[in-house]
Parts: C-alpha cells; structure tokens; sequence
C-alpha cells in the first residue's frame, strides 16, 4: 500500500460497517515496520480514539522488530553495554521502533549537562545531580506501571522503578568514567561504587540516599547470606536484564494484557545466565 493511501485508511478504520474495519486492519498490518513513521505525517487527521485502534497494529510490529533484534546485545563486550542495549529495544517497545531521541541521546544528553555544570565531579555529585536537581524519582504512585521499567520514560517523566533509576545513574556514570555498579539487592534494586576504599551504597529510588559500608553491615547483620551476596558481589547483566522483564511481566499480568506477558516471558526465556 502506498504512503499516499494510507490517510485514506485511517479515516475508514472506525466505519460503522465491520467488513471494512477487517478490511483496513489487514492492509495496516501489511504495511511493515514503515507505518509507524508514516503515520507521523497523519497526526492531525487521526483522533485519539481512532490511534487507539491504530495502536495494537504498532505494538504487534515492535514486538515483531524487538523478536527479530532482542540477541543482538548477547555477544556485546561490556556489562552496560548489554544493559544499555537491552533497554533501548525496551524503550522502543513503549514509543516506537524509530523514536527520537532515543535512550542513548538522552543519556548523552544528561552525561554532557553533568559535565558542564560540575566538570571535576564525583559520583556523589552525579547522585545528587540526577536526583535532587533534576528530580528523577522513585515512583511510588501506580508503581506497577510498565512504562516505570522504562529508563527513557523515567528521564521524560521524572520517576521510575528502583532499578530503572539504578540503571540510569549506573549508564549516565559511565559515560563519565566512573565505575558504578548494580547492587542487586533482593526487592530493591540500588546501585554501588568504591569511595576512596569503602563500598557506598546509593538508593536512587529514595532520591539517591547515600549508604555507607557500616550501614550496610548493620542492616545486613541478621539477613540471610543471599542478601549479604547480593550486595557484595557483582551481579551479571543477564540477570539484570531478567529483573526488568520480570517486573513488566508483572506489570501487564495486572493489566491482563496476556499478549505482553507472553512476549516479555519469551524473551526472558531466551536470557541464559552464567
């Protein structure tokens, strides 16, 4: 179907008349990955309504581009690099295959800004900057939100899930040359760095509090040895990337959206964790 044709479409898919509703689902469907571009230039003829019906033609096609690109990040050399690539197609997921800007822009974006306003500054600035300044925050209303597993919308909107922040201070960090890994405590997700020879511990959901290593070892006194683990030892960005998808498919079981369950538990399934 030509581009030209496709305004045409638009206004017919909401007709009275069931036939050419099937009809015109069947001619989107075939158009490809193209029609979510296309449909940028028919913005202003197509209601709200009418791009809710649009919309599960363009989840089912970014669901078929993240099935036929999601191993693409497996054999990336780096830990942030798998975990940044693997969030991208995610970010994709909610605003589109070709969406601008994307996940990398906008963390090059902050990472820039950092640098420019404090240009000799540590990790500890780089948490207060993301969380005080630019108020990216735990979201702690509608918390099982997918769009909260999604770092692009936490940037946009200002909150996130506790791994979702992590993640972005962790990505924005290295960008900036420092080491700030994931600490991935069982429930709440927070991220770690070595501070002149002691281990800080920063909860980005609490709007980057600041733990350090003795207040780590009090907490944990009486834990049991996985979360000890858990905090100490580095965990592998599989299994982070497992942790993200497990929380969208928490989060479209309580919308009963199956269709989604079902993708991001097959992608899920496809991690293999060493």
């Amino acid at each position: 179907m030509p581009k030209s044709d496709l305004k045409y479409y638009l206004e017919l898919i909401d007709d009275d008349s069931e036939e050419i509703q099937n009809e015109i689902f069947m001619r989107l469907y075939e158009y490809g990955f193209e029609l979510e571009d296309d449909l940028v230039d028919f913005k202003v003829n197509t209601d709200t309504a009418k791009m809710r019906l649009v919309l599960p033609i363009l989840e089912g096609n970014r669901r078929k581009w993240i099935k036929e690109n999601w191993n693409s990040w497996f054999n990336l050399e780096t830990a942030n690099d798998k975990i940044e690539s693997a969030l991208s197609q995610i970010s994709r997921f909610h605003y589109g295959i070709n969406n601008k800007p994307g996940l990398n822009n906008l963390l090059d974006e902050l990472a820039e800004e950092f640098m420019n306003r404090i240009p000799y500054g540590d990790e500890l600035d780089l948490s207060f900057f993301l969380f005080k300044e630019k108020m990216i925050s735990g979201s702690k209303e509608n918390y099982n939100n997918p769009f909260n597993s999604n770092p692009v919308y936490a940037i946009k909107e200002k909150k996130g899930l506790p791994i979702t922040l992590s993640l972005i201070y962790i990505l924005v960090g290295s960008r900036l040359g420092f080491d700030i890994k994931a600490c991935n405590y069982p429930g709440h997700f927070m991220a770690k760095f070595d501070f002149d020879g002691e281990l800080i511990i920063v909860d980005c959901f609490a709007n980057g509090k600041i733990m350090f290593e003795t207040d780590i070892e009090n907490l944990l006194a009486d834990s049991k040895i996985d979360k000890v683990k858990a905090v100490f030892i580095d965990s592998p960005p599989e299994l982070i990337i497992q942790r993200i998808l497990n929380n969208l498919i928490k989060s479209y079981s309580i919308l009963n959206n199956q269709v989604n369950v079902e993708f991001f538990t097959d992608l899920a399934k496809q991690i293999i964790i060493v």
